[in-house]
Formats: C-alpha cells, sequence, structure tokens
C-alpha cells in the first residue's frame, strides 16, 4: 500500500522529524505479527502496523510489552472490490448470492463472509485462486467480487482501465464495520523510560499526515524515490483511497482512540479471526 506510507516520507524530506527533535530511520518491517514482537522487545522504537497483526501477535504471547500509541487508519482497511456494470457504481445488495474470487479460507474472505452475514443477504459461492491472479480475474469478469484493501483500489482498477471497464470499491466502515485499522506501536520500555521520545514521534506523524492531506506530493516523490516501483501516480493515488480511513472528520484529531471502539475491534477480530479477547486497556495508550 505505497500511498498509506507516504507520510512517514513527507516528514523526512519536510524536516518534521528533525523540528520535534528526532533522528529517524526508516527501516523495512519483519513480517506480520513479528514486527510487533520486535517492538515489544526493544529492537525498534516505534512501527507501523495493523491491528490484525498485532491482535494475532498477543494471541501467539499473551502479556505482550506493546501498545498502540496512535491510530493512523480509524477505520478497516478492508473494502469489498467489484467491476462496475452500470453508472451507479456497486451497491451492498449487489453481493446477495453473488460469487468471491479467492481463497475461502484466507483472512479476506473471512471478513467478506462476515460483512454478508451482518448485512443479512445471501451466501457468496467461491470461485477459489490465488491471492496474485484476483486482480486481473475480477478485471476480466471472471467473477462478480472480492475482498482486499481500499488502500490498493488503485492496482485493481489498472488492468480493469486497460479492458475499458472500471473497478469500485464499497469500505467496510459504511457497511456497519466500526473497527480500527492500523497505527503506530511502541513498546512499553519505551514508554515508561523513553515516553517525551514517544510523545515526539506521535506529534511529528501528526503533523506529516496533516500535510500530506494538504500536499501529498513530497511524500510521494520521497518515497518513490526510495521505491521507484511503487510508481508516482500508483502512489498518490493509494494515499486518496486511504485517506478516508484516516481523517475522519469527527471533531477529533487523526490518530485517537476510544475504549469502545477497541471494544468492537477486539470482539471483531477473536469472532472473525480467533484471536484472544484481551481488555481494551491493554492494547493502547492514548497520546493524542
Amino acid at each position: 500500500m505505497p500511498g498509506y506510507h507516504l507520510p512517514y516520507f513527507a516528514a523526512e524530506v519536510q524536516d518534521l522529524y528533525q523540528a520535534h527533535g528526532l533522528e529517524v530511520e526508516i527501516v523495512y518491517p519483519e513480517p506480520g505479527p513479528e514486527n510487533i514482537k520486535a517492538v515489544a522487545a526493544g529492537r525498534y522504537d516505534l512501527c507501523l502496523t495493523s491491528v490484525a497483526h498485532f491482535l494475532r501477535a498477543v494471541t501467539e504471547e499473551p502479556g505482550l510489552a506493546a501498545r498502540f500509541v496512535f491510530m493512523v487508519a480509524r477505520h478497516t482497511h478492508m473494502a469489498v472490490l467489484g467491476a462496475q456494470s452500470t453508472s451507479k457504481g456497486i451497491e451492498l445488495s449487489d453481493l446477495d448470492g453473488a460469487s468471491y474470487l479467492g481463497d475461502r479460507s484466507s483472512p479476506f474472505a473471512r471478513e467478506y463472509l462476515h460483512l454478508v452475514e451482518r448485512i443479512g443477504i445471501g451466501q457468496p459461492s467461491f470461485i477459489e485462486l490465488p491471492y496474485g491472479e484476483i486482480k486481473e480475474s475480477l478485471a476480466s469478469g471472471k467473477g462478480d467480487f472480492t475482498a482486499d484493501y481500499l488502500d490498493l483500489l488503485p492496482d485493481y482498477q489498472a488492468p480493469a482501465r486497460e479492458r475499458d471497464g472500471r473497478v469500485t470499491a464499497i469500505p467496510f466502515h459504511t457497511a456497519g464495520i466500526d473497527v480500527y485499522g492500523s497505527g503506530l506501536v511502541a513498546g512499553v520500555s519505551q514508554l515508561e523510560t523513553r515516553p517525551q521520545v514517544i510523545q515526539a514521534a506521535v506529534a511529528a506523524i501528526q503533523a506529516a499526515l496533516e500535510q500530506a492531506r494538504k500536499d501529498p506530493l513530497p511524500g510521494a516523490r520521497a518515497l518513490v524515490e526510495r521505491f521507484p516501483d511503487a510508481g508516482l501516480q500508483r502512489t498518490l493515488d493509494s494515499w486518496r483511497a486511504s485517506e478516508e480511513l484516516i481523517f475522519l472528520d469527527d471533531g477529533h484529531p487523526a490518530g485517537t482512540m476510544d475504549p469502545r471502539k477497541w471494544h468492537r475491534t477486539i470482539e471483531h477480530h477473536a469472532h472473525v479471526h480467533e484471536t484472544t479477547r484481551v481488555p481494551s486497556e491493554t492494547v493502547y495508550s492514548a497520546l493524542v
């Protein structure tokens, strides 16, 4: 999701880290839950990760000494993706009994099945495909829908445009799935011994998000300079797709968290992905 990572490079080129007294090195993450475990062990100060990976890590290692300190995506990244056949786009009612492209046992399919159950429509028929074939298959009409991250919508739209088609999305949060998506995690030891550093990092990232909202181009250029394969236009399009997950315009600053939504998030992942139910106060420390 290149656009989603854009603000962290923007903070670097716009001297926002320096303005908050920080020297920051952006490194490759460890895979999945291992990223959170590395932060808990003190190998890194902070990581950007999903709630899904975090709750899986806590399930694998109860009592893991890490906390979310800033919620970047205050809505879930999940979205239904489908080829638009009419000018009205796609609607939830279109999912009733429709076909689904992908691996039935995948986390994406589990999220989709939960959505279908929640809105009370017919179960999908599955067209089993490996993840790498889904975008082309959706664009060529081999199935009706799939589920993936909203931030990746541009990657689905590209092959559809080559066929004079269009892929659009229904974000899960618009269908009543009101749970958190992803954010910054710090180790408990860092929060206890270097709270001012973590607070400064949170302030810098909050400023970077607001700057990217005004003008994403500097961050996109910096990201593409380091990762040329991301592509400038793809990075900008991905960022624009992710903005509605970050900036809710609900009267609260970007990054804020509350215990009620955390409770819903924990319950959602326990039901859909069989992660451990933990008290909400053990997963986050509100610094915003």
